[in-house]
């Protein structure tokens, strides 16, 4: 049996909820307002150190013939009212949305990458459901979450990649 068809080894090693360990962007910005840009996403996005993922991973049953492997992403979503400012105003007080978004995944054959299947159009709206451009398996159990987010910041709207490590915290 392959490695990524051993579904009682894949609940072992893979199975559960994971917090964000580290978070970092590809530019530095001011997100939270405090006048210092910073790569440090735990620190600019405050509701991103409660985020997780998930992953879950069952096996045949009476319904499914086949394991299913589901990653859920949660992810705080910016909220700024009604209209959607076009540059900085240092009145708009920003909020965030917890959006959760699941796919349904595959094992790459080594078990180093979640590969995600693509969303129904219902869900490609890339504002409230950014599809990760990668999932990788990192040492120690940890997976990392690449995704690039447009974000509301102190310049203005900036689009950036995004490079979340996760630990698991529950099985």
């Amino acid at each position: 049996m392959a490695p990524n068809e051993d579904v009682t080894a894949l609940q072992e090693q893979f199975h559960g909820k994971y917090k964000p360990l580290h978070s970092v962007s590809s530019q530095a910005l001011d997100i939270n307002q405090d006048g210092k840009a910073s790569t440090d996403m735990l620190e600019e996005i405050s509701e991103l150190p409660d985020m997780e993922i998930e992953v879950s991973i069952f096996g045949k049953n009476q319904y499914n013939p086949k394991p299913s492997f589901i990653f859920v992403h949660h992810w705080p979503k910016q909220w700024l009212g009604r209209v959607e400012p076009t540059s900085y105003d240092p009145n708009i007080k920003l909020s965030y949305d917890r959006t959760v978004v699941a796919w349904v995944f595959a094992f790459d054959s080594d078990l180093t990458q979640l590969l995600l299947e693509p969303q129904p159009p219902t869900l490609t709206d890339s504002e409230l459901y950014t599809p990760p451009q990668s999932v990788l398996v990192k040492d120690n159990g940890r997976i990392e979450v690449t995704l690039t987010k447009r974000l509301y910041t102190t310049e203005g709207w900036e689009t950036v990649q995004i490079i979340t490590l996760y630990e698991r915290f529950t099985r």
